[in-house]
């Protein structure tokens, strides 16, 4: 790749820029090494900007002398070499300050090579690095270290680094301003999507249309009788195949006694509703008892029967293709089995906006089971109120109540179908209803094209970024100069002074700083 340089460039392996450090763990057993520390103590989770000045953790000076890890000088390069976040990013940041680091993380101190160009570099070729250093067959995604310090970097003459670091800096803060804008424009576009839900759920939206018709309409009353009798029948319907099933014929009507009423919701605390709107829970509009989905080892591929995958519910809908197959009887399989019109909650998730969405069910391609991250519900098909269900379940006035009750263990948020029956639900007339969720559609759909445009733009914003980098480092991004000290004489100094360093004796107690 030399001959592709431009004139006066040079090509070094990484290993070959500076003294590379390794990081380590100070004992959590020892205080001392953790309290009123004032060393910053660098782990992946602080390698989310490309300049560390500070660490959420610190260490003491003691720790540092007495563990595995090393103090890293200011203005060296830092790269996360172990974590999950490898499967798609090689983070790589630079210290403005000394830090240390834990065991996850190596760290090159370059010399000669301005260490912000060597990131921007790395940062350049961070996929083909994902794909050429990876190690294979380890539990958690990892670097090999030695593959890492010999790909190659390009090297511009030391005059021209600093033209291409601020080139590269001017051109990403503009980049920086246009998705900032974007930002607050999706902040925007969620605030308005809120309103939107909250004149729905709270009759603002159809008020007028509600005036205009107010002859007309079913009460909420009326309506939420007429739902309760639809559920008993429901149950006495299933109630009456079960026994069948078995042979039973029922002599009298004592079978019936069986049937519970679902609990009303406590509306204290809950906001004044339309005249003939009403409150209502999940339970009191479905036609059987909710059901928790199945946990059981599958793989990716048949035999088995089809299961949805933990990704495959999204706000549009699911994705029937994201899916695994599982061993479970066919007796499972037809009770488990997903059918149009099911309403399925996720009761598990590891961020709290999104414990407790829902999905309406359209029609699976073939017969395919749920997870148990999710709890599946039968509404009503009549009176039909599983459009309105699935227009409100997103506002805030059910987030709220959702997020109230979700508990957290070992950072996993859940609900549980006891917290999911106690959420309160506006019921307006059926009429009304169907108003209401047009309009609500039409608001939505307008929203969604504003999103796709905005996420396009994002990607080009992404694209853009690339294309900065790729031009930076193949010479086209800066004019070159030809008076410049070519590169290869820099890489000499650097290998002389490294030279030297190896060469004079050492004293006293010496730390492992290689990688």
């Amino acid at each position: 790749m030399t001959d592709e340089l431009p004139p006066g460039w040079a090509m070094a392996p990484l290993g070959a820029l500076g003294n590379w450090f390794g990081g380590g763990t100070p004992s959590k057993a020892v205080s001392a090494y953790w309290e009123n520390g004032t060393v910053h103590w660098v782990s992946p989770k602080d390698m989310k900007r490309p300049l560390i000045d500070y660490a959420q953790d610190q260490i003491s000076e003691r720790a540092v002398q007495e563990s595995a890890t090393n103090l890293v000088p200011a203005n060296s390069v830092l790269m996360v070499t172990r974590s999950g976040i490898l499967e798609h990013s090689f983070p790589v940041a630079v210290n403005t300050v000394p830090v240390t680091m834990n065991q996850d993380l190596k760290a090159v101190a370059v010399r000669g090579v301005d260490p912000v160009y060597t990131r921007y570099f790395l940062q350049s070729h961070a996929q083909n690095i994902l794909r050429t250093c990876k190690k294979d067959g380890t539990t958690v995604s990892s670097i090999d270290t030695d593959r890492l310090a010999a790909y190659g970097v390009n090297i511009a003459p030391a005059a021209e680094q600093k033209r291409i670091v601020s080139k590269i800096d001017e051109l990403f803060s503009r980049i920086d301003e246009g998705e900032r804008a974007l930002e607050r424009v999706s902040l925007l576009v969620e605030r308005y999507r809120q309103s939107v839900l909250k004149a729905a759920v709270t009759g603002e939206l159809t008020r007028a249309w509600r005036e205009k018709n107010k002859d007309s309409l079913e009460s909420g009353k009326a309506l939420l009788a007429r739902i309760l009798t639809a559920r008993r029948t429901a149950w006495e319907q299933a109630e009456l195949e079960k026994m069948k099933a078995k042979g039973i014929t029922p002599t009298n009507d004592k079978w019936k006694q069986k049937y519970t009423e679902p609990t009303p919701p406590n509306t204290t605390a809950l906001p004044r509703l339309p005249d003939g709107w009403a409150w209502v829970t999940l339970p009191m509009l479905c036609s059987e008892n909710s059901t928790n989905g199945i946990s059981v080892q599958g793989s990716s591929s048949p035999p088995g029967t089809p299961a949805l995958r933990l990704d495959a519910m999204l706000d549009s809908g699911f994705n029937y293709s994201a899916r695994r197959y599982i061993p479970i009887t066919e007796d499972q399989a037809q009770r488990l089995a997903i059918c149009e019109g099911d309403f399925f909650v996720s009761r598990a998730n590891g961020s709290l906006h999104l414990v407790g969405r829902a999905v309406l069910a359209s029609s699976p391609p073939e017969q395919i089971v749920f997870p148990d991250t999710m709890i599946r519900y039968r509404p009503l098909a009549h009176p039909d109120v599983r459009p309105w269900l699935a227009a409100v379940w997103p506002s805030r006035l059910v987030r709220d109540q959702l997020e109230r009750r979700a508990k957290t263990t070992a950072g996993i948020y859940k609900v549980s179908q006891g917290d999911l029956s106690e959420i309160a639900l506006p019921l307006p007339p059926l009429s009304e209803q169907a108003v209401a969720v047009s309009g609500t559609a039409e608001l939505m759909s307008r929203m969604a094209k504003l999103e796709g445009d905005l996420h396009y733009t994002s990607r080009k914003s992404s694209a853009l970024r690339q294309a900065t980098l790729k031009s930076a480092f193949t010479g086209r991004l800066v004019p070159q100069d030809l008076t410049d000290e070519p590169a290869s004489a820099l890489l000499e100094r650097i290998t002389a002074e490294r030279g030297k360093e190896n060469a004079a004796p050492k004293r006293g107690r010496e730390k492992k700083t290689t990688a």
